[in-house]
């Protein structure tokens, strides 16, 4: 994708946001939809991650997941991405995704090193925790020390 024309004014944003401060994806840029943006970025060799995606829907909302199912986290606006983004890339923020047997029950990023930050966990849920590079991935269960 060369140009942003033909997205809608939020994704057009995001484009303008990412190229700004990561040009060297500018190959890996795509359309969702009719005018929604979609951005996949490729994990490192090893990582449970898939791809880092970026993408916009219905032209007013903004996501940022990894490819495996529920790995999902939805920001504000273009500041929180690049921050969120940032943050996933240096591996400080990981995602926790909680489940309870085969039912997805949240997902949300966590601070990798601190305790205070993991997730709370009900009777028989389980968090699976996926890096970027895939170095600080874990299965933490319930009633389990983190």
């Amino acid at each position: 994708m060369s140009d942003a024309d033909s997205l809608n004014p939020l994704a057009r944003r995001v484009w303008t946001a990412l190229i700004a401060t990561h040009p060297e994806w500018a190959e890996l840029f795509g359309t969702c939809g009719t005018d929604d943006l979609e951005v996949a970025i490729p994990a490192p060799v090893g990582s449970n991650a898939g791809h880092l995606v970026v993408f916009t829907a219905k032209g007013k909302d903004l996501w940022i997941r990894f490819s495996p199912p529920s790995v999902c986290y939805s920001v504000d606006d273009e500041t929180e991405m690049l921050d969120v983004i940032q943050q996933i890339l240096a591996e400080t923020a990981l995602f926790a995704v909680v489940m309870r047997g085969d039912e997805w029950v949240g997902t949300t990023l966590i601070r990798r090193g601190e305790p205070t930050d993991a997730p709370q966990l009900g009777p028989n849920e389980v968090a699976h925790i996926v890096s970027w590079s895939g170095n600080y991935d874990q299965t933490i269960e319930s009633g389990a020390q983190v």
